[in-house]
């Protein structure tokens, strides 16, 4: 049996993701390509200070990342479903 547990692999994975996907978003401020709701939602938290705006925007963009990555999920599930059904 592997010293490594299923879950401190998963773990590793998580962390994995999370940077990435805070990369994405550093690439994304660097490019300013903010999302503008976000980053107006970011000034809001930061009551205008545009450093604290910064880091509240990579915090938010990186939960976003995470929700539509768990909404492509969930509809290829649900696409899947459908064509079993259908080949049923």
């Amino acid at each position: 049996m592997s010293r490594y547990s299923s879950v401190s692999i998963q773990e590793a994975h998580s962390k994995a993701v999370e940077e990435k996907r805070y990369a994405m978003a550093t690439q994304e401020l660097s490019k300013h390509t903010v999302r503008v709701g976000l980053w107006a939602k970011a000034w809001s938290m930061a009551r205008g200070n545009d450093r604290r705006t910064a880091a509240h925007y990579l915090a938010l963009r990186v939960e976003m990342m995470a929700a539509e990555h768990c909404l492509h999920a969930s509809a290829a599930d649900w696409r899947l479903r459908i064509a079993m059904d259908r080949a049923a």
